[in-house]
């Protein structure tokens, strides 16, 4: 039986990436995804455990904001080089 007091089941940068990308339902949402999670994951060496967990939840409300429609010009205005 699994521990359900105490820290949170881990999970690994990859399978993060994974449940988020499930979330993503727009092929621009997905290119956001890879380039957020990367992101996170170098800043989380600077930012406590709190402030990392944070930025994910972030990430998956943005991912689940059905208001939330970026455009793939959006990204290349932002400066993103995803989709090239």
């Amino acid at each position: 039986m699994a521990n359900t007091e105490g820290q949170l089941p881990g999970i690994s940068w990859a399978e993060l990436q994974t449940v988020l990308l499930s979330l993503a339902d727009t092929p621009v949402k997905q290119t956001m995804v890879h380039h957020l999670v990367r992101g996170t994951r170098k800043q989380a060496a600077f930012l406590s455990p709190e402030a990392t967990f944070r930025e994910i939840l972030h990430i998956g409300a943005a991912l689940l904001d059905s208001g939330f429609e970026p455009q793939e010009s959006d990204m290349r205005s932002s400066g993103a080089s995803c989709l090239s």
